[in-house]
């Protein structure tokens, strides 16, 4: 098996320099691309061990998440291995189902398996500070707003999205809004509330659609709205699923955006783009989620003895992709 010694031979670097890019530190664009050259020529795999018992690292972050089929979650996960990766780190991606107690489980067989970190998407978003207080390890938790939390936490502004939404409806003249939404839900909650924010107080909330993030929810919520006699002039969908749901309806019952009602859904992301004209849409910085996550957790991992840092609690800004799916009336 080659060794870092036979790459050093063949590419003409030094051994230091080697070490460097190994680890992910600055080398010159030149010896970068000689050291790739004889890395993929010989062969030449790390001692992942060796490297270990020298860091007293495993050089693994594990990575929680409530559902491994939904799409924010997978490419979540996506970016968050990549970008670990790029950083010298390999990922245990373990899928939670939901489940509070299968949470509880998935994180102790992690830090039994000597990982050097976590990130947890928690299954449930009402969790406290006392459901991870516990934990002696580097933790950054994704999509909660833990006030009191102990540990670095990242997030879109779910409420200045939902502003976003009302504030252009209300700007082109929409006063009666449908929103679909999970009220339970704390991104939903906070979400629809930003919406309200640009209607108090007189948005009639007999126009709020309160179920679940669901395809079925969102096509039994739009079916609903279109059936209403005082049909209200537009629809905020609040979550990709209730958007794709209501997409869906309105494409079996031939709407079309903005002429028979206006429309702004969320997440840019799977078969939305292609389910029909252009949408105005709420984006989640998903990717950029993943990046920051694993920036907060590298700083949290290399620098241990900083024991009186602060907490994080990072907030993203969403975007409202605008196009003509809502008319000024």
């Amino acid at each position: 098996m080659p060794t870092i010694k036979d790459v050093a031979k063949d590419s003409g670097v030094g051994v230091g320099t080697i070490s460097r890019y190994l680890n992910n530190k600055p080398v010159t664009a030149d010896n970068r691309q000689k050291i790739a050259h004889s890395i993929k020529k010989l062969g030449y795999e790390r001692n992942e061990l060796a490297r270990g018992l020298k860091t007293n690292r495993t050089y693994v972050i594990g990575v929680v998440i409530p559902d491994l089929t939904d799409i924010f979650a997978t490419m979540l996960v996506q970016t968050i291995e990549q970008i670990a990766y790029n950083h010298g780190y390999n990922t245990i991606t373990c899928d939670s189902r939901g489940d509070d107690a299968l949470e509880r489980e998935k994180i102790k067989l992690l830090v039994r398996r000597d990982v050097d970190g976590l990130i947890v998407f928690p299954s449930n978003d009402k969790a406290t500070a006392d459901t991870y207080g516990k934990l002696d390890i580097p933790l950054v938790l994704i999509n909660t707003n833990i006030s009191d939390s102990l540990f670095d936490t990242i997030r879109s502004d779910d409420f200045e999205a939902g502003k976003q939404a009302g504030n252009y409806f209300y700007k082109h003249g929409h006063q009666r809004v449908a929103v679909i939404t999970q009220m339970r839900n704390r991104p939903g909650y906070l979400r629809a509330h930003g919406f309200f924010s640009e209607f108090n107080p007189s948005y009639d909330m007999s126009l709020l659609y309160d179920g679940d993030f669901s395809i079925d929810q969102g096509y039994a919520a739009m079916k609903a709205i279109i059936e209403r006699e005082d049909r209200p002039t537009g629809v905020f969908t609040t979550n990709y699923y209730t958007t794709i749901g209501a997409l869906r309806y309105c494409r079996e019952a031939h709407l079309e955006f903005p002429r028979d009602i206006s429309f702004i859904g969320f997440d840019n992301i799977g078969a939305i783009p292609i389910l029909g004209p252009p949408l105005t849409i709420i984006e989640q910085p998903i990717v950029e989620i993943g990046k920051q996550a694993v920036s907060l957790l590298l700083q949290q991992i290399e620098h241990p003895d900083i024991s009186s840092r602060t907490p994080i609690e990072m907030l993203l800004k969403t975007r409202l992709i605008i196009t003509d799916s809502v008319k000024s009336i």
